[in-house]
């Protein structure tokens, strides 16, 4: 079994009305097979959070078609964009998001309690997800007792909760030190081949961009194809830039 396939045509978003409306999304259309890896870059402002809303079930396309899988999310009601974010997707943020009241185990058991998990089978699978991001042995720990790079690799394994087929991540790497970005970079190219399932990131880091199959640039509303960058070449660029304005 592999990820979810994405079939985007003519995405088209805006903010505001009238003459004060900012278009961040116009006419855009991207292809992804099941189980592909993208990362897709940008300018701050450019849309790139915005586009992964929308392919979340975040944000209901205003113009255009957004299929995922059999899924058209123009057509799907609250409820069925609810049941598609719990069933299809899984969300890696910048900030983690994790529940500082709750151990990492909680807070991956809490997030398969939504798809009606028993207890048992819960704590099983935070075991089983931990072990497989390395944090076994802090699954006691809460947020505040481990570092930037432990929180995010437990963001990760909450993700896979319920066995999504599409992950978003958005800016995964954006609070990490290098030393902790690599390890992250690792375990995000992991996840398409060891837990099936499609990957979409947005980024500013270059290294990180890089390493996709498929590498776009999201430029005055739309996505063209990034050439690729060696990860040597990245490193040599410099720093990435501030993270998105437009959520």
């Amino acid at each position: 079994m592999s990820g979810a396939s994405i079939s985007v045509q003519g995405l088209a978003h805006r903010y505001g009305r009238a003459a004060a409306a900012l278009t961040v999304l116009d006419r855009l259309d991207i292809e992804v097979d099941g189980g592909g890896y993208v990362a897709i870059t940008g300018a701050s402002g450019a849309g790139k959070s915005t586009l992964l809303s929308v392919l979340g079930g975040l944000d209901a396309p205003q113009r255009g078609t957004v299929v995922i899988d059999e899924n058209d999310l123009h057509d799907l009601s609250r409820n069925g964009l609810a049941d598609y974010r719990r069933d299809t997707v899984g969300f890696v943020f910048q900030h983690f998001g994790l529940l500082d009241t709750l151990t990492a185990a909680e807070n991956i058991e809490l997030a398969c309690s939504l798809d009606g998990m028993r207890p048992r089978a819960r704590r099983s699978r935070a075991r089983e997800l931990l072990e497989a991001v390395g944090l076994l042995e802090r699954r006691d720990h809460r947020p505040t007792a481990l570092s930037g790079g432990e929180r995010q690799r437990v963001a990760i394994a909450r993700a896979l909760a319920n066995r999504p087929r599409l992950v978003l991540a958005d800016e995964p790497t954006g609070n990490l030190d290098d030393g902790s970005t690599e390890r992250v970079i690792e375990l995000l190219e992991s996840l398409p081949a060891d837990h099936a399932c499609t990957l979409v990131l947005v980024t500013h880091d270059r290294r990180l961009a890089a390493r996709a199959q498929q590498r776009y640039e999201l430029r005055g509303g739309r996505l063209h194809p990034s050439t690729k960058v060696t990860t040597e070449h990245a490193t040599a660029i410099g720093d990435p830039e501030e993270p998105d304005a437009v959520a």
